[in-house]
């Protein structure tokens, strides 16, 4: 998609180089790497984050262009893997030629299907979503919520903090009815 934009706008090849490397070995891979947590469901212990925060580190610093100067002064985990950093920026360009082209229509196409699958796996309910609310905030917070909505200005024109005191006692209601 980058390749066929840089064409059709005689981008520089550096420059589209530089968008490429940063759309998907940076603002895509790179996180999921230092913070697996982000998309899969797991539990990263205290002693294993610094060694995934270097493991993206190095990662980021295998799609830049530019070499980083490393001296006495650098950090240790810049130092851990300096020496492999060129080797690994010369497998990033035969990387990019293997991804495959995506057209227009296979983008939206895909962006259709997530979207039905969505909609038809996923059922929202306003109410569990409300209840939800309540419980792990509202009820935990509910005189300090009313107390700022009294003590606010703007909220006491439109009676925010009765408002919310009539939602507490329905949901109350709810709960106690159940």
């Amino acid at each position: 998609m980058l390749d066929k934009f840089g064409n059709d706008f005689k981008i520089e090849t550096e420059v589209l180089q530089a968008w490429k490397n940063e759309c998907y070995g940076t603002r895509v891979w790179a996180p999921l790497i230092g913070k697996p947590n982000i998309l899969f469901d797991v539990n990263v212990p205290g002693h294993v984050e610094p060694c995934l925060d270097i493991l993206r580190q190095v990662f980021v610093e295998s799609f830049t262009q530019t070499a980083h100067k490393v001296n006495k002064e650098s950090p240790p985990q810049k130092l851990l893997f300096h020496k492999d950093i060129p080797r690994y920026r010369k497998l990033i360009d035969p990387f990019f030629i293997r991804v495959e082209a995506v057209t227009d229509k296979e983008f939206w196409s895909e962006i259709d299907e997530i979207s039905n699958t969505q909609r038809s796996e996923l059922k929202f309910s306003r109410q569990s979503t409300i209840h939800q609310l309540y419980n792990l905030f509202i009820r935990k917070y509910k005189s300090e919520i009313v107390d700022d909505f009294e003590d606010m200005e703007e909220s006491k024109d439109l009676q925010f903090a009765n408002k919310l005191e009539e939602v507490i006692d329905l949901m109350e209601e709810s709960a106690a009815g159940s």
